[in-house]
């Protein structure tokens, strides 16, 4: 078997899904078709288009395109993340069997599908593609509505994302009983609503909560995030911890007992829930962010908070916080959904599955990868 991935650069959410295709393959390739921008690397991510063999690289003239369109040529699937239209194009003029890789278009609002450039350039990955050989793997809960609002058929449409390497942990890790550990990971933009956590963890102070909150990752909101927690009188209670590595990131998250996500809508899909997860912690997620309708069954193995409500994150934050039982029982669920749900091995085991089928609406998961990705609106949680 041979299959194919055809993306800008490859990254640490990207790789072990590869490895576990390899263990599948004869051939194997990633396709990269740009540079890792110094942004990534300024955030701790590493170069490895040039680690491994079996990256491609496009973009600076070390693989020759007669190679590239060879590969699209003779594999048994290809699978389509950010790269030129033309691509997808060659590829499906042969009706061979691909996959769009993707988080949602429309993540400004639905109303920008009467944009007609937006929406032409959506239709040309997408919706031309709806009677081909051509299936789309949803790195959001919310991109089967973008694209049914468009006309391609939400039943072609199944549950992915991005899949880092799972911790395996023997055991739920133990955790500091003194002082509650609040962890925040991500860049500080606007989108990230970073400054709801401040807001919610100045609640827990008006309640006599020990508490202390880090984050970890750099960015433009870092100023006004230092004076809302002057505003707050919360400079002893939160640090900021800086970019780090993805070693350094995932030894905090095994030593936080909550992990806050309160990204908006504009939210691709959010690997650091995969991540912190994974590694045991209680999760509070917003209910904007792509993957947490995927991940999360809310009171199960996380919690989840209606979008860009405070008082909501408020009163789940303080429940999570005074409640150490809730908190194990919610990690315990998480890093199991993570291991043995979520994970890269499935993931690949399963579209394996699905490329080696001759009638795919045979394959049916009742849950995680592959499974059928239901219509889902933005106010999907009340």
């Amino acid at each position: 078997m041979m299959i194919a991935i055809v993306s800008n650069f490859l990254n640490h959410h990207q790789l072990m899904l590869c490895n576990e295709f390899k263990k599948y393959c004869d051939e194997f390739y990633f396709i990269a078709t740009e540079e890792i921008p110094e942004d990534r690397l300024s955030m701790g991510y590493s170069n490895m288009d040039s680690q491994y063999d079996f990256v491609l690289r496009t973009y600076d003239g070390s693989t020759d395109e007669k190679k590239i369109y060879d590969v699209l040529d003779r594999s048994d699937a290809v699978i389509f993340g950010a790269c030129k239209d033309e691509l997808i194009e060659y590829r499906m003029k042969q009706n061979k069997l691909s996959f769009l890789a993707s988080e949602r278009f429309f993540k400004k609002g639905t109303w920008r599908r009467f944009h007609p450039a937006i929406a032409k350039a959506v239709k040309r990955r997408s919706v031309q593609f709806k009677d081909k050989n051509y299936y789309v793997l949803c790195a959001s809960a919310f991109l089967p509505r973008d694209l049914s609002l468009l006309g391609f058929p939400a039943e072609k449409c199944y549950k992915w994302g991005y899949f880092p390497k799972t911790e395996r942990l023997e055991c739920y890790p133990e955790k500091d009983s003194g002082t509650l550990r609040i962890l925040w990971v991500g860049r500080l933009l606007k989108l990230k609503r970073a400054d709801m956590a401040v807001k919610a963890c100045a609640y827990l102070k008006e309640n006599n909560v020990d508490f202390s909150l880090d984050f970890i990752g750099d960015g433009q909101c870092k100023e006004e995030l230092i004076k809302l927690i002057d505003k707050y009188s919360l400079q002893n209670n939160v640090n900021f911890l800086g970019s780090m590595s993805p070693e350094e990131v995932r030894e905090n998250m095994k030593g936080a007992d909550i992990f806050m996500f309160t990204s908006n809508f504009r939210e691709g899909w959010g690997a650091v829930v995969n991540e912190a997860m994974s590694s045991g912690c209680a999760m509070l997620a917003s209910s904007a962010a792509g993957s947490v309708p995927f991940l999360i069954e809310d009171g199960r193995n996380g919690l989840v908070f209606r979008n860009g409500c405070q008082a909501d994150l408020n009163k789940k934050l303080y429940k999570l916080a005074t409640d150490s039982k809730m908190r194990e029982n919610l990690g315990k669920e998480a890093m199991h959904t993570i291991n043995n749900d979520y994970c890269p091995e499935v993931a690949a085991k399963r579209l394996v599955e699905f490329i080696k089928a001759e009638d795919k609406s045979k394959v049916n998961f009742e849950k995680g990868p592959m499974s059928g990705a239901e219509i889902l609106k933005n106010k999907w949680y009340k």
